[in-house]
């Protein structure tokens, strides 16, 4: 680095470096770290809420590009979080929680890496799952990482590390199938040296080592003694003629050598190679420090280059450098006061609450921060940065020990619970079927009646998220409780169970979370039991591409084909199925049942329902409403063919490929663009498949909505008479249950046996859409084929309820009428407390 160039630049935009900053007590760090951690996993299932955006993110939200979901557990931003919660744990970790946290996500995702098999960045959180095992002797927690290493080893890539960018060339070079960009050697390069130490086998190490000298040797600046971020940045430049290096960037590779150079043999002959470069960054890092304590976003460009702080940099920076003189490879003299001013600078950046400001927001250059956003990476790295100054300022850190046995499944601290729902307070007698838990329409059957029992499928809204299913006696008129299927399952409506008789007279359960995985979830009821659920089994869905996760369960068996159907959300983001020919126990390779039209991975959305022989009734829409202004579509699958309603042939699936929109029957037409005018989360005049039942006669009914604004919903019924679909508005729909998501309403539901009763859930007048006391209300109505709006009577089920009553279901045993719908607080999809409720009624 020419310091003699960049130091006056620095000097005389920001003034001359405080002599003596502040010293924190170590119980300053205990206080601020706790509370950012106590924060964090507070809000952690509802994450993306405080996250960052950048410019170019915040232009694709608005126009409906994109969406704001919780990284996956397994994402990378999660992994440096995690091994930020895994030192300061060492410090500070009252009744374990801290610990119980980690081990709790180890647990629900199986211990297992995430899924692009070379790519560094999938790897990172195995440095907390090898963590934990070293402290409670598990080899599950150890056992994925090994297997999928060994992997790589067996398959090792060996093309060029030159940069070949995120589109359609990306796999020109095998940058992301190697370390070819410097956030890599924080992700990978710690995991393979702690299993090296774990283990004790040496080819984990030369495999690590081998491969960060390539990523060195590509992208290590001898002059400036930094990293460039990866090979494209050779050219760039600051705004004062500096070569641009990233300071996550180079935050990543230095946090990084902090993390791994303990875990390195003492005796080791390459070890000297990684102090020495952790030496020669500190060096670099102690002349590019700005005034306020922070690093600029590109390392020397300065403050007038970047006049912004920004805090996931600088608390990578603030790690390393206290590490290093904690553990005597930096003069503390020389050292501490950079320290001291960037851990100042950082605690300003944080909120009573805990929330850490400031941190830039997911990208591979310098960008934005923002005071009131932040990102759960800073989060990691602010922890380990916390560990390190705790211990340069005199706090003591007692050993702790852990009982090495292989413990129940933790339980992660109680996230914070929707609105508090008054069940008291509420003015109706309705049966309640089940307590707790929430469901969302897009798979079934998520309740059904087998041996006059009725059982429900659902998942708490709040706390752990367990997945449930619910048990109520039909004779007895009596619950006989909840069985836990799962005992922490994202806490999101979309992951309920679904059901299936077997011929032996058991009863089957699959369910499945929300695109987090390629898993199914299975228990088995025997015969005979209403509530002794056998052991969960695992089914994992191969798929052609890592972005193909799973996500809805509907099943439905074929009893003329002799086989079992689950249809789910899959290959390509499209409507995918599985088939089982021993009832649940085994399945068959995916395979794509119908593909968008719209580009790129959107997702038409479906409901399913089926005569239980031979069909597979189908209505689906082209995208999400809040993308795309869907119109609704038809078709029936058969024999491995699609028809339409009338009978006539499509195609054949085997022949011709899954079906796509413009191959069906155009039931309704939506706006079919892209476009939203402002002030609209969905784009208007979209349609969204709500129900669908076949009549006796073999005749489908769908039930579904058409967005007009976040007020303004519409429902709709459309009916094959034999000869033609008669499709007409039949009620208001009202407001939408929560804005970023506009298009959820109360939905529509009908008799499985007679669709002409139809049951709707809405906050205003069905007739004639005038705002009512808020709260959506159960209504009923029987619709003939020239009902329309205008004529249709409907009759109130609840009124004046002082919560939610929504989503609406009809099931039927015999001439036995089960109407049962969700009772309570609706925040969000993962925020809720909801009780399944409803009545019982003789039908003629």
């Amino acid at each position: 680095m020419n310091y003699i160039k960049v130091l006056p630049i620095l000097f005389a935009a920001c003034g001359t470096l405080a002599a003596q900053p502040t010293k924190p007590s170590p119980q300053s760090v205990v206080e601020l770290c706790d509370r950012v951690a106590d924060w964090q996993i507070a809000t952690f299932e509802e994450s993306h809420k405080y996250r960052a955006l950048s410019t170019w993110d915040q232009k694709r939200l608005k126009e409906g590009k994109t969406q704001l979901k919780k990284w996956h557990d397994r994402d990378w931003h999660m992994g440096a979080l995690y091994a930020g919660l895994d030192q300061w744990r060492r410090i500070s970790d009252p009744s374990q929680k801290h610990t119980d946290f980690l081990r709790m996500i180890g647990d629900r995702n199986d211990w297992k890496l995430h899924w692009r098999p070379y790519h560094a960045d999938d790897h990172t959180v195995g440095q907390f799952y090898l963590s934990l095992y070293q402290d409670f002797g598990d080899k599950a927690m150890m056992a994925p990482t090994q297997k999928h290493f060994d992997w790589i080893l067996a398959n090792p890539r060996t093309g060029s590390l030159e940069w070949s960018g995120y589109g359609k060339d990306k796999d020109r070079t095998d940058c992301h199938k190697r370390w070819g960009w410097c956030d890599a050697l924080f992700m990978a390069p710690p995991v393979w040296a702690r299993l090296a130490k774990v283990t004790g086998e040496q080819k984990y190490l030369n495999f690590m080592h081998q491969e960060y000298r390539a990523t060195y040797d590509l992208l290590w600046d001898t002059e400036d003694k930094l990293f460039w971020r990866d090979s494209s940045y050779f050219p760039r430049r600051e705004k004062n003629g500096e070569k641009l290096y990233w300071a996550r960037g180079n935050g990543w590779v230095f946090g990084g050598l902090a993390l791994m150079i303990p875990d390195l043999p003492s005796d080791w002959k390459h070890r000297q190679f990684y102090t020495d470069l952790f030496k020669e960054m500190a060096v670099s890092l102690k002349h590019s420090q700005r005034t306020d304590g922070t690093w600029s976003m590109g390392l020397l460009g300065g403050v007038e280059g970047y006049p912004i702080k920004e805090t996931s940099g600088t608390a990578f920076f603030t790690f390393g450098l206290a590490w290093g003189i904690n553990n005597g490879l930096l003069n503390r003299a020389e050292y501490e006061p950079i320290v001291a001013r960037a851990w100042n600078a950082l605690t300003q950046c944080v909120t009573p609450d805990g929330m850490l400001g400031y941190v830039q927001p997911v990208g591979a250059a310098p960008g934005d921060s923002f005071a009131d956003k932040t990102e759960v990476y800073g989060v990691g790295a602010l922890l380990a940065a916390g560990t390190e100054v705790y211990k340069l300022y005199g706090g003591k850190v007692s050993p702790k020990t852990y009982t090495k046995t292989v413990p129940p499944v933790a339980k992660a601290p109680t996230p914070k619970k929707a609105s508090f729902y008054d069940r008291s307070k509420d003015p109706h007698d309705f049966i309640v079927f089940m307590e707790e838990g929430g469901w969302c329409w897009f798979q079934d059957p998520r309740a059904i009646i087998h041996n006059d029992h009725l059982y429900v499928g659902s998942v708490e809204g709040n706390g752990e998220g367990k997945a449930l299913v619910a048990t109520y006696d039909l004779k007895g008129y009596k619950s006989l409780g909840n069985f836990t299927v799962h005992p922490s399952f994202n806490r999101d409506d979309h992951n309920s169970p679904v059901f299936v008789a077997r011929p032996d007279g058991s009863l089957l359960t699959t369910y499945a979370k929300h695109n987090a995985n390629k898993l199914h979830y299975s228990r088995i009821l025997p015969a005979g039991e209403t509530t002794a659920w056998g052991d969960q089994f695992t089914h994992e869905r191969s798929s052609p591409h890592s972005q193909d996760r799973v996500t809805y369960m509907n099943l439905f068996d074929l009893k003329d084909e002799g086989t079992l159907y689950n249809f789910y959300r899959g290959i390509a983001f499209n409507p995918t199925f599985v088939t089982s020919k021993d009832h649940g126990l085994t399945w068959s390779e995916p395979v794509h049942f119908f593909a968008s039209e719209v580009g790129g991975r959107n997702r038409p959305y479906t409901r399913f329902t089926s005569n239980d022989k031979d069909t597979v009734y189908v209505s689906v829409t082209d995208a999400h409403p809040r993308v795309y202004g869907n119109s609704l579509y038809y078709f029936e699958f058969r024999n491995g063919n699609y028809y339409k309603a009338d009978g006539t042939l499509i195609k054949s699936l085997a022949n011709d490929g899954p079906l796509r929109p413009s191959e069906t029957e155009m039931i309704y037409k939506g706006s079919m663009t892209k476009q939203k005018p402002k002030g609209h989360e969905s784009v208007p005049n979209s349609a969204w498949t709500s129900a669908i039942e076949v009549d006796t006669q073999s005749n489908p009914h769908i039930g579904y909505t058409v967005y007009q604004s976040a007020h303004d919903h519409r429902y709709r019924l459309a009916s094959w008479n034999g000869s033609k679909w008669i499709d007409r508005e039949i009620a208001y729909g009202g407001r939408c249950l929560y804005y970023s998501e506009s298009s959820y309403t109360g939905l529509l539901t009908m008799d499985p046996i007679d669709p002409q009763v139809v049951y709707i859930s809405t906050d205003v007048d069905p007739s004639t859409g005038q705002f009512s006391n808020g709260k959506h209300e159960i209504y009923r109505a029987k619709i003939g084929p020239s009902d329309d709006i205008k004529t249709i009577e409907w009759e109130a089920i609840t009124r004046n309820s002082p919560v939610r009553n929504i989503r609406p279901m009809v099931l039927r045993n015999g001439n036995q009428r089960v109407v049962l719908w969700q009772r309570g607080v609706y925040n969000k999809y993962i925020d809720y407390q909801l009780d399944t409720v409803g009545f019982i009624e003789a039908v003629n």
